[in-house]
């Protein structure tokens, strides 16, 4: 039975074990990236194949253990280190971080192990798993608890988590159906001692079991289903976790959430995981955000908005006029470039609204719509026969600013009513601990801008935190801001935005909240030298506008790791080049990389994109296979065409030790077996040898077998010399296909 196993290791039957094997474990990483923050879902499934590879191979400890490890390395480096791999730095700085984090799991603090050892555990476990998959398929060749499990998991992720699991369950009990049939026939094979040889399997048994399951699978998937009988347990599971969580400071809010543009911002906090749906496709001339709408009321656990007299102002696709104080974002005095930017919605049911770069000076799109400005939030909704309908294309005219530093800094406090009234607001009850912290901060400050830019400062030069999962809540009666400042300090872009705005109201400097994108992710450049940009919801992103006497309503960002948003000057120049080219733009960016932007915590880019080598992997797999299957359906078809001359060639080959007359008598019996002389259970050796001879009419067989049986069976086994008994068995080779 060891040799059975042996001989099987590198069988079609075990390569089949792997990759099935392989394909179950997938579908436990596909929805990581959508319940969690996980990022780089890629390099765990390339980490995961290669595992299972050298597995397949069997290599020894001392061999697959370096191999492993280089790899888990290089996969560590992929996502967090931008520098050479073979510089030793940034093992160093590895080795320093797991040990901080083993002091914090033996204290038991979980919340202070950074990403990169959570990262680094993540994949040991995946290394783990791959030895056990190794034990479960080929040592046991049990894998039913396995594949229940998975079931399981599958369809509990679909019931109370984003991920649609619908394509999932087919895979997933296709996929554990066929390996438990694969895994019963070796378990007979191996429970009856039949002789299983390298390139023998018993794929008339599999291909039949494949079939039946797929069809199956998917009859069952198109088939009309009754309705839930149940009623779905997520509503009430949602609402008891938020009662539970009303005045505990974790967990009161909406639980999980999934980023993207939404409009209720009423209660902020909470965890979000990443979408990396694609929303836009932009070509623009300058780099830069994109504005949705403002608020201005803070409640103390978010913002809202308080309706204008007129709240609207109705204006034609065709030319945007913005005559309302409110609406306007640049005084006139500001120096500005007037640019155009093409936007492609992709989801136009779902944003029903124009975004927007900078002051805007007309829309144009061949369809029809009307367009509809909010007067306070600056928000330009479209309208189709009176319902909100979004635009697939338009092009939107914009003036984008350059603002003067001593201008800002000459501005005065002397804001008009209109203003005052509306952007200074700040709940009764704020925490006088807010307004002791922003003073402590601009004390040596003594124009707004200089209070601005401080402030702005503040969360990056002390410690705050950008993190998307460890986010918590207020509790009731606790403030937003205060919990972030005093108590957190970490948090993503409304924590950071928020906390600015309000600050700045504290001591008397007028603010509001903004929503919009980030720029999104580049994507080609075109002829003309522009480019194109995919913005998806994962861009999702808020920031502080601040405003300045005589000058508007100036962008501030606040939030640690993100980019600067408007163009800053020291001072007007009369001669100064407005046409600074987009390229010079990103050389002066500050090479601190987006965190929100690239939808993950990580600080450093991948010297490659995954998604694409990936894709090409998988599409290259699939053809692979598609050439495996008709090739393999072929050869078997064929194989009585090719299978003699393959023996004939592959023995003439083999002049080692005596081991080989006895693999050569046994492919012999496998050989006439395939061509149809088959050995009856009842006869032995000797009868069957004398039927070969006469069905061949030869008798070369005769002789073979004696010299097989003495060397077996014989009281002194005695070895056989290949040389001497090489012509009798390629002479029976060359007679079976004649």
């Amino acid at each position: 039975m060891p040799q059975a196993n042996e001989e099987q290791s590198f069988s079609m039957g075990s390569f089949l074990l792997y990759m099935l094997g392989f394909l179950l474990f997938w579908e436990w990483l596909r929805p990581l990236s959508t319940f969690t923050d996980t990022d780089y879902l890629s390099i765990f499934v390339l980490f995961s194949a290669f595992l299972f590879t050298l597995s397949y191979f069997q290599l020894s400890f001392w061999i697959a253990f370096p191999i492993k490890l280089l790899a888990l390395a290089y996969a560590i480096h992929s996502i967090y280190f931008p520098v050479s791999f073979f510089n030793i730095e940034w093992v160093i700085y590895l080795v320093q971080d797991i040990q901080a984090s083993i002091g914090f799991a033996l204290d038991r603090n979980w919340v202070a192990m950074s990403g990169l050892s959570r990262t680094f555990l993540f994949l040991v476990l995946l290394w783990l798993i791959s030895y056990l998959m190794h034990y479960w398929l080929i040592q046991a060749r049990r894998i039913f608890l396995f594949f229940l499990i998975t079931v399981l998991y599958v369809t509990v992720v679909d019931t109370f988590t984003a991920y649609d699991a619908s394509a999932a369950i087919v895979r997933t009990v296709i996929i554990g159906f066929v390996l438990l049939g694969i895994l019963r026939f070796i378990r007979i094979i191996e429970s009856k001692g039949f002789k299983v040889y390298r390139s023998q399997f018993p794929l008339m048994w599999i291909v039949p079991l494949a079939i039946l399951i797929s069809f199956s699978s998917v009859l069952g998937y198109l088939a009309p289903k009754a309705a839930p009988q149940w009623p779905d347990p997520v509503p009430f599971i949602t609402a008891v976790g938020s009662q539970a969580g009303e005045g505990e400071g974790l967990g009161g809010g909406s639980g999980v959430q999934k980023i993207g543009y939404g409009t209720n911002d009423s209660r902020l906090g909470g965890p979000f995981v990443f979408d990396e749906t694609p929303v836009f496709m932009t070509t623009v001339e300058e780099l830069h955000y994109w504005r949705v709408e403002s608020k201005e009321v803070y409640t103390g656990l978010g913002w809202e908005t308080t309706p204008a007299d007129p709240p609207s102002q109705e204006v034609s696709s065709g030319n945007v006029t913005l005559n309302s104080p409110n609406a306007l974002i640049y005084n006139e005095n500001v120096r500005t470039e007037e640019l155009t930017a093409k936007v492609n919605v992709l989801k136009k049911d779902l944003y029903p609204f124009i975004i927007y770069p900078g002051q805007i000076q007309s829309i144009e799109s061949e369809e029809n719509r009307t367009l509809q400005l909010n007067k306070v939030t600056g928000k330009l909704m479209t309208f189709e026969k009176a319902s909100p309908s979004g635009m697939e294309s338009y092009s939107v005219s914009y003036k984008y600013p350059e603002f003067s530093e001593i201008m800002l800094r000459d501005s005065g406090q002397n804001y008009p009513a209109e203003i005052t009234e509306r952007y200074l607001q700040l709940p009764e009850n704020l925490p006088p601990e807010i307004k002791e912290l922003t003073e402590e901060i601009i004390a040596d400050k003594k124009d707004p801008y200089g209070q601005a830019k401080a402030v702005e400062e503040y969360f990056a030069a002390n410690g705050f935190v950008y993190d998307t999962n460890e986010v918590a809540v207020p509790a009731k009666g606790e403030d937003y801001v205060a919990q972030f400042l005093f108590d957190t300090q970490q948090g993503y872009c409304d924590n950071f935005s928020t906390s600015m705005a309000v600050m700045l109201r504290t001591v008397g400097i007028p603010t509001r909240w903004v929503k919009g994108f980030t720029r999104g992710d580049y994507v080609e450049t075109l002829d003309s030298g522009i480019r194109n940009y995919e913005i998806k919801n994962s861009n999702a992103h808020s920031w502080v506008e601040v405003y300045f006497e005589g000058v508007g309503w100036v962008p501030f960002e606040p939030t640690k790791g993100f980019r600067e948003l408007p163009n800053f000057v020291d001072d007007y120049q009369e001669d100064a080049d407005l046409d600074v080219p987009l390229e010079k733009q990103e050389e002066t960016q500050t090479p601190e990389k987006n965190l929100e932007d690239q939808s993950g915590n990580s600080s450093f880019n991948l010297p490659f994109s995954v998604d694409k080598l990936l894709t090409w992997l998988k599409w290259t797999a699939i053809s692979l296979a598609a050439i495996l299957i008709i090739g393999g359906f072929i050869a078997f078809i064929t194989r009585k065409q090719w299978l003699n001359k393959f023996f004939l060639w592959r023995f003439q080959k083999r002049n080692e030790d005596d081991q080989i007359f006895n693999d050569a008598y046994q492919r012999l019996l496998w050989l006439l077996e395939q061509y149809g002389v088959k050995k009856s259970p009842h006869q032995t050796l000797r009868e069957y040898a004398i039927e070969v001879d006469r069905y061949l009419d030869a008798g070369d067989m005769k002789l073979l077998t004696r010299m097989y049986e003495r060397s077996r069976y014989g009281k002194k086994q005695t070895s056989v010399n290949w040389n001497d008994t090489k012509q009798l068995w390629e002479n029976l080779i060359k007679r079976i296909h004649a």
